[in-house]
């Protein structure tokens, strides 16, 4: 029998991206973590197609290399036909290096790097009961044929959609269902294809292994009481990017699996905390979901860091609940009005209709973090369009502005926010005004407000420079004093 410890600080459950990420990220912050994962890898798994943005974070978790596997595909062109009469081609040129990975042999060597830097791995194992007692919970693990019992101060679910049941969700869009099937990659160009139709929409790609996968996204009531095979092959009928395959697929050889978005209703239950696709789903119209599922469990692992480390609950919880709910409703937002500019939403065909126009169910909200997810939910978009100025000469400006007074803009205002310092979650004083999309705490690096403090009346650009320039190197000063005047944040005569 494999010896273990007994305590750990973390226990994950699942050695997916998103579990396998936050236990990289705590191994580096110095805690002891131990990882629960019921099958063997490698293992098969869909979701191969990452976003650009997957890119960082690997490298940020030192597993840059991971990606450079010369069977991954990259620089892949497009095919979309969507919004337009006819398709669209898109260049691998014109598309972000997004990359085509295989899943199974990429988990088990993320896997295999967090063992590598002292992650302790129960593999195949599984959870079957937990209690909490005291701040501390109690694990009951199978371990093969030996149940073993551990503790552990903190507990992520890192599960995906196993890992909530379905009275624990609330749907952030109407119940859709995923059927694909594979075909030989010779039988389509090399390039992704994206059409809507009707009825939903395909997507198409070459993956790892010389196939190419059809991948059909319907309504869950458009299929209740059908064959799901003459389902997905009719939705394939209809769509002339597939029409080499068109009556090359056979029924018997399909996959499915829902793909309904939600939000997990109580994310974070006395430190068992819910993250990657355990917390939210995102719609399986963006490639993002795994990059999505990652870089949430990196801003986790730093919450649950300032809980362990600095004590810091209320902080810890609100931060992670803060990123939790603006993750979902910002893609919620992204999905509605990329489903309302189909074609199809223009004709007002139910499936467009109802994911362009989805409003949450109030009858669902049970807590204060279901209520304030509903209430960020509900808000209507801003109107204001922040316009990014165009790039200033620093030099120039600064000899321009040198002896002229600074001047605080009247509509800049502060707000407290969460901010992250170093390796822990803080609230820190942010600047708001209508120029910036967003409130800003820090600039390069360097936080704003404690910068304004040293502002006296009359005092010229070039003074300031002096001022800041004996915190700051000098270049970055004057980059600041560019950004705030470029924001309008800075006025001058």
């Amino acid at each position: 029998m494999r010896s273990f410890p007994e305590r750990f600080d973390i226990l994950i459950v699942g050695g997916g991206p998103a579990g396998v990420t936050a236990a990289i990220r705590l191994l580096d912050l110095g805690h002891s973590v131990g990882l629960i994962e019921q099958e063997i890898f490698p293992r098969q798994q869909i979701g191969e197609s990452l976003s650009p943005g997957i890119r960082n974070i690997f490298s940020y978790l030192g597993a840059g290399e991971l990606l450079d596997d010369n069977h991954y595909l990259n620089n892949i062109p497009a095919r979309v036909h969507w919004e337009t009469e006819r398709a669209v081609y898109i260049s691998a040129e014109q598309r972000a290096s997004g990359i085509v990975v295989d899943r199974g042999m990429l988990d088990q060597q993320l896997l295999e790097l967090a063992r590598s830097k002292g992650l302790h791995v129960f593999q195949p194992a599984k959870l079957i009961s937990s209690l909490y007692d005291d701040g501390v919970w109690k694990l009951d693990v199978k371990d093969g044929s030996f149940i073993r019992t551990v503790f552990s101060t903190v507990v992520f679910d890192a599960r995906g959609r196993k890992g909530s049941l379905l009275h624990e969700r609330l749907e952030t869009a109407p119940p859709s269902v995923a059927i694909w099937t594979h075909v030989p990659a010779q039988m389509m160009p090399l390039e992704t294809r994206i059409e809507a139709i009707d009825e939903g929409w395909l997507w198409g790609s070459p993956v790892v292994g010389n196939r190419y996968r059809v991948m059909a996204f319907t309504d869950s009531d458009a299929v209740k009481g059908k064959k799901l095979s003459a389902h997905f092959l009719a939705m394939v009928g209809k769509a002339g990017l597939f029409e080499a395959v068109d009556g090359q697929l056979h029924g018997d050889e399909l996959q499915t699996c829902p793909v309904t978005s939600f939000i997990h209703k109580e994310p974070w239950d006395r430190q068992f905390i819910k993250i990657g696709e355990a917390a939210f789903t995102l719609d399986p119209l963006s490639s993002t979901g795994v990059e999505k599922a990652m870089r949430f469990a990196m801003q986790t692992a730093v919450a649950v860091h300032t809980l362990l480390r600095y004590h810091e609950r209320s902080v810890a919880r609100d931060f992670y609940e803060d990123k939790l709910i603006e993750s979902a409703v910002n893609h919620a937002r992204w999905t509605a009005a990329y489903y309302e500019s189909s074609r199809f939403s223009k004709e007002n065909h139910a499936f467009w209709y109802k994911r362009a126009n989805f409003q949450l169910s109030g009858s669902k909200e049970s807590n204060d973090f279901t209520r304030q997810f509903s209430q960020k939910f509900s808000q209507p978009l801003s109107v204001h369009a922040v316009k990014k100025p165009p790039a200033i000469p620093v030099n120039p400006l600064m000899d321009y502005l040198r002896d002229k007074p600074v001047r605080l803009s009247p509509r800049l205002t502060y707000s407290d926010e969460f901010a992250v310092t170093g390796d822990r979650v803080e609230i820190k004083r942010a600047l708001n005004h209508p120029a910036l999309e967003n409130p800003v705490v820090y600039l390069n690096q360097t936080e704003l407000n404690p910068l304004l403090g040293q502002l006296s009346e009359g005092v010229t650009y070039g003074r300031l420079t002096d001022i800041w320039s004996k915190s700051l190197r000098r270049d970055d000063a004057k980059k600041i004093i560019t950004f705030l005047w470029s924001r309008a944040i800075f006025l001058s005569d």
